[in-house]
């Protein structure tokens, strides 16, 4: 399954007024290194327009991350697991038949603040991975 219904999936789960406060959430700071998204992208936005612009401003690994915090700080602790348990389980990879290996998949454990999320036309300095033993990184980098 794609991430964007992943996401989709979550939301649709939460009633008008928890949807309205996750939108609030995303106008707060999340996470580290991700920017809130302006109170006037989201203020008239439904949950499709919402994964979209969430995905365009984070990527999909950090909207995932982002939706997972947020709904943690809403007590919505199933949803949040069952999304970080359905994107990290392999419902992603059933579309990807030959998936390229994560960090997690690795058994690599990410550097403190190794999340990272950029918007518009910004610059990235990846973090030095140590400890790969010969194993390929790859990178995704969404220009959109």
């Amino acid at each position: 399954m794609q991430v964007s219904l992943l996401i989709l999936d979550t939301l649709d789960e939460l009633g008008a007024d928890e949807f309205k406060r996750f939108r609030w959430n995303l106008t707060q700071e999340v996470l580290a290194g991700c920017q809130p998204i302006r109170k006037g992208h989201l203020e008239n936005a439904d949950r499709q327009d919402t994964v979209s612009k969430m995905i365009d401003s984070y990527g999909e690994e950090s909207a995932v991350n982002v939706t997972v915090e947020i709904l943690k700080r809403m007590n919505h602790n199933n949803a949040a697991e069952k999304l970080k348990r359905t994107y990290s389980g392999g419902s992603t990879a059933a579309h990807n038949p030959t998936p390229t290996p994560s960090s997690s998949s690795l058994g690599l454990t990410p550097a403190a603040g190794a999340n990272v999320c950029a918007q518009g036309k910004s610059v990235i300095v990846a973090p030095n991975i140590a400890g790969t033993n010969g194993v390929s990184i790859n990178m995704n980098i969404n220009t959109q």
